[in-house]
């Protein structure tokens, strides 16, 4: 994906940023062409957007929050300033701005790219406890901007409030729509209700952790929503067949209570939830004419996949895949 407005991106651009946030004279290497362009910048990884696809507002929050765990000690890729001390800087490149952010280097394979085990996904759980844990006593300052929508009632957009809104897209689909059918009132129900619930990381799939040799540090900070904490074990079990989640979801649920408590019936919704963000990730795609619901790292999840396992799910038949 390395046309649309990324696409006009020039390597003055990216060396300009490369002086910003590391000095002169360092070449950085590109690494990931996709929804972001990401380089590789000595210890740094620096994040490339445009005006056009994301403004201050969208990145203020999450490196906020970013900042706030590192400090913390979870594990996860720390959020680093410019030689100026911004965390974001803008590149303005001929009619384009572009907008740059860096985080820390981690060296090692993303879980995706590894053989799923037992130690492996209890590891990532604990990360996930870990992450969900040093989050309870984050706050933004008053005031500050959505991320999303004007009319947003926290800075991060709430899961209802997404669902809701690719309500549309999923209705002109027929699985799509019978998923949001049989799904939109439990979603609804969950949403009015506080237990459980909490800022999340939104795309935690395998992809979006990396194993250092000790533990999985969780990159990739684009999503974070206002949602059930189990959304993210559901999305991080998602690209695993049955059998294997089978296997493997209890070492992720152990490794997250070393950390956090989770209440038995947020496990027990759990094959609720994984429908829903099959359902929700299926219609963002159908809604933006894509094929592939995950783009750029770790496994791609095309839209027929994530169809045909609603369809099991609705169905009741196993997925023996």
């Amino acid at each position: 994906m390395t046309g649309g407005l990324l696409g006009r991106l020039t390597n003055a651009s990216v060396l300009e940023a490369a002086r910003r946030f590391v000095g002169p004279g360092v070449v950085p290497e590109p690494v990931n062409l996709g929804v972001n362009h990401v380089y590789r910048c000595a210890d740094l990884a620096l994040r490339f957007t445009h005006s056009g696809m994301r403004d201050e507002a969208y990145l203020t929050p999450p490196l906020a929050w970013l900042r706030h765990l590192e400090q913390a000690g979870a594990p996860v890729c720390a959020p680093r300033a410019s030689r100026n001390g911004k965390l974001i800087e803008q590149l303005q490149q001929d009619d384009d701005t572009f907008l740059v952010t860096a985080v820390q280097w981690v060296t090692g394979p993303r879980l995706s790219a590894l053989t799923p085990t037992e130690d492996l996904y209890h590891a990532f759980g604990r990360s996930i406890g870990q992450l969900h844990r040093l989050t309870e006593y984050f706050a933004l300052p008053p005031g500050t901007a959505p991320m999303i929508f004007a009319e947003q009632r926290r800075p991060f957009p709430e899961w209802a409030e997404l669902w809701h809104r690719a309500a549309p897209d999923a209705a002109g689909h027929p699985t799509l729509r019978r998923a949001f059918e049989r799904l939109t009132p439990e979603v609804d129900r969950w949403s009015n209700s506080g237990a459980g619930f909490g800022l999340m990381h939104g795309d935690l799939r395998p992809g979006n952790a990396i194993w250092d040799g000790q533990r999985a540090v969780i990159i990739d900070f684009d999503e974070p929503v206002w949602a059930p904490l189990a959304n993210d074990l559901a999305r991080a079990a998602l690209e695993l067949s049955e059998p294997v989640a089978a296997r493997l979801l209890p070492h992720l649920i152990a490794g997250y209570r070393t950390e956090l408590r989770l209440e038995e019936v947020w496990v027990e919704r759990l094959p609720l939830l994984t429908a829903a963000r099959c359902a929700l990730m299926a219609a963002w795609s159908v809604g933006d004419g894509s094929s592939q619901a995950s783009r750029g790292s770790g496994a791609v999840v095309s839209v027929d996949r994530l169809v045909q396992r609603l369809e099991r799910w609705l169905t009741g038949s196993p997925d023996r895949a």
